[in-house]
């Protein structure tokens, strides 16, 4: 079963606050992480101790001392999706290398280097997009008025990946698996309207965000670094508000979200994004 750790409740990648709530499925032996756990050695721990085994894919840099996974897939080449496709194509039976439309998505939209593995991956997924079938991609590339056999990387980096990042950004990014997963047209079509939506509202936030940073960085005077918190700012935007920053002012850039600290509940914690 799929699992998508909430960025506002659990952080990012493997926790244990993500293996409680799996835990309380019942039933779990095994998890696969994706684009995540390399240096989550806590977090395998404890899962290894509730009897739990851990095969990480993961791309990011990893530390000296490596989680005590049952496996671990890993190489700074690729994406994280792109690691995870090695996997499942050592796994699957049959010939046919499926799922590139989605391995092709996830490279462009994850800005790695369009050179070796990472040039061929785009090169065949984009021949796959070209033929698509999958209902809910199709309903997402209508909405935003692209016809298949017109994909490129701009308009996958541009006009597809916002919508499908969009969600986890501010809502739940279970509905971008769902529209990616289904086979409903008239799902498909609700779901692709709901990350249209989403990600309109994303891009009204994030414009708010950049525009409240800038005046409180031209304030404050603008010297070797930037270093804004506010509580105003949702943590699902920080990224992109500090990103925009930096083509702003070449200069690098700390955007962090303060929570509000209410009666009853835990103290605040600050989300923190640097660019």
């Amino acid at each position: 079963m799929p699992y998508i750790p909430s960025r506002f409740d659990e952080g990012y990648g493997l926790s244990k606050e993500g293996i409680d709530n799996l835990l309380k499925t019942g039933g779990i032996d095994l998890i696969i992480t994706v684009d995540n756990g390399i240096v989550a050695n806590d977090a395998v721990d404890y899962a290894n101790k509730n009897g739990i085994d851990v095969i990480i894919t993961d791309h990011h840099v990893p530390t000296e001392k490596l989680p005590k996974a049952l496996a671990i897939v890993h190489t700074t080449l690729l994406c994280g999706t792109g690691v995870a496709y090695l996997l499942s194509q050592s796994l699957k039976t049959g010939n046919e290398n499926s799922h590139l439309e989605l391995v092709v998505l996830a490279t462009i939209a994850d800005l790695v280097p369009l050179t070796g593995a990472n040039r061929i991956l785009v090169y065949f997924g984009l021949q796959k997009l070209k033929k698509l079938k999958r209902p809910g991609l199709l309903a997402l590339m209508n909405k935003a008025g692209i016809k298949k056999e017109e994909m490129d990387t701009y308009k996958i980096g541009h006009m597809i990946a916002p919508r499908l990042n969009a969600m986890g950004r501010l809502a739940s990014a279970m509905d971008s698996l769902r529209l990616i997963c289904t086979n409903n047209k008239q799902k498909a079509e609700d779901l692709a309207e709901t990350l249209n939506k989403t990600n309109l509202e994303r891009q009204r936030i994030t414009q708010e965000a950049l525009a409240h940073a800038k005046n409180k960085a031209e304030e404050k005077g603008i010297k070797n670094l930037l270093f804004i918190a506010d509580e105003s700012y949702q943590q699902g935007i920080v990224g992109l508000v500090a990103g925009r920053m930096v083509e702003e002012y070449y200069l690098p850039s700390i955007i962090i979200s303060k929570e509000r600290n209410t009666a009853g509940h835990p103290p605040a914690r600050l989300r923190d994004s640097t660019s």
